[in-house]
């Protein structure tokens, strides 16, 4: 008879190698997200909104997640206020308003996913723009947005 008994250390080791493995969420679909984020844009430029307001939120590792609220006309940024949290132990970090558009949002998007680095990509069933773009070294969120009258 030949005792195939594990020792316990490694039992222990084997069950937790397992465990997180099992727990690990499945790796994103690039092709899938392509094509996901392919029909936001289409949905975004079929209804042609000329001017709306947007409230981004972006963030890395080691910076103050800033807040930027902006409204944009014609693609171009008219008005801009640029926050960041928690406010009370936060640094304003210098940036251009105009890169958090919804089309530099999309923008964002292809980069992030050309880097194949994608850990969370959404976008708005209405009207098309990313909601959420996160990956290990960024995110951009959006808070808010509404379509204003030209």
């Amino acid at each position: 008879m030949v005792d195939t008994a594990v020792p316990s250390s490694q039992a222990t080791s084997n069950a937790l190698s397992t465990a997180i493995v099992a727990s690990a969420e499945p790796p994103i679909d690039l092709a899938a997200l392509q094509n996901d984020l392919q029909e936001a844009e289409s949905r975004w430029q079929s209804q042609n909104i000329v001017r709306y307001s947007i409230n981004v939120s972006y963030g890395q590792p080691h910076i103050s997640t800033q807040k930027l609220s902006l409204t944009v006309e014609n693609g171009q940024v008219v008005d801009s206020k640029h926050t960041c949290y928690p406010q009370t132990n936060c640094t304003l970090q210098q940036i251009d308003p105009q890169e958090y558009t919804v089309k530099n949002l999309f923008n964002a998007a292809h980069n992030v996913i050309a880097l194949g680095e994608v850990e969370d990509m959404t976008f708005n069933q209405t009207y098309g723009y990313p909601n959420a773009i996160i990956y290990e070294d960024a995110f951009w969120t959006t808070d808010s947005f509404q379509v204003l009258d030209p």
